[in-house]
């Protein structure tokens, strides 16, 4: 049996009359009987009886009915889900983010919005360094990451967009002398003991910050390495040292640290959109939609 020998049952059955069977399948009457004839020489049994006021059911065509409505019922909903999945409305979206980016409003307010338009995608979220991302990204781990600019020798494989630039701020001890500017040049730094991001990971904030150190005439003192800024924020609030942050970290309520302003030109971080060039999932299609307010660019 094919689908096409089902649908046809279906209509006789339910019709209890080739005519109208026929008329309902847009079909004339003449095909519709072969193939019911070809269906009952596929079965070796009778389906119908057949009579001057119409068709009945035999016990095998009893029997088949159901099986048949199931059959077509769930071919219908395979198209369906298909259909849902190529347009991007279900389906599964692997999302990388740093670990300071849920300070900022950009990525819950993004993720919210996305999931309002979407509800019935799945949204895998993993919290990684940016040179993570990208490593998973070009290996097909990720979908799409939000991190901060940073060196990679494959970064060309990505699509990479600048969402939002955030200026940086230093974050210190509430109790250190700086912390009762308003704003302070880097250069003020020159003595402290410095919390920097690690450099086993690539970060690309660390080597911005290395080079704005060096433009305003010094090396930072470094006294420890962290992975992210919430580890950071909480070195600073035991006293081990000042480091720089973006604004958007202010949120994070963590005790005895006060964030000064930078008034170094340039002091800024950018928050980033990437993901693998010749990707064309719908999924994918929707939610850079969503993040960047267009069409995205061609896979």
């Amino acid at each position: 049996m094919d689908f096409a020998d089902l649908r046809a049952f279906v209509a006789v059955a339910e019709e209890r009359h080739f005519s109208r069977a026929a008329e309902r399948l847009h079909i004339s009457q003449p095909p519709l009987s072969q193939r019911i004839a070809g269906l009952e020489r596929k079965l070796g049994v009778p389906l119908f009886r057949r009579g001057r006021g119409g068709v009945w059911l035999t016990a095998a065509g009893q029997a088949l009915l159901p099986q048949a409505h199931a059959v077509l019922e769930q071919l219908a909903r395979a198209e369906e889900l298909a259909r849902r999945a190529g347009r991007g409305d279900s389906g599964q979206l692997s999302i990388g983010f740093a670990g300071s980016m849920p300070f900022s409003e950009l990525l819950p307010r993004l993720l919210r919005d996305f999931r309002q338009a979407w509800p019935d995608v799945s949204l895998q979220l993993r919290e990684q360094s940016s040179s993570e991302q990208v490593r998973q990204l070009l290996e097909h781990g990720l979908d799409i990451g939000f991190l901060r600019p940073t060196r990679h020798e494959a970064e060309q494989a990505l699509h990479t967009r600048v969402l939002q630039r955030e200026p940086l701020f230093v974050a210190v001890h509430s109790e250190h002398a700086l912390a009762a500017l308003p704003s302070l040049a880097l250069r003020s730094l020159r003595d402290q003991p410095f919390i920097l991001y690690s450099s086993q990971f690539g970060a690309g904030l660390r080597e911005q910050i290395l080079a704005m150190c060096l433009r305003a005439g010094f090396t930072p003192k470094v006294v420890q390495d962290v992975h992210e800024m919430p580890t950071l924020i909480s070195l600073v609030s035991a006293g081990i040292g000042v480091g720089l942050v973006t604004a958007s970290m202010q949120r994070a309520s963590v005790p005895n640290v006060r964030y000064v302003a930078l008034s170094d030109s340039g002091a800024t971080s950018d928050i980033v959109l990437a993901w693998r060039r010749g990707d064309d999932s719908a999924v994918l299609r929707n939610f850079l939609g969503v993040a960047l307010g267009a069409p995205p660019p061609a896979p």
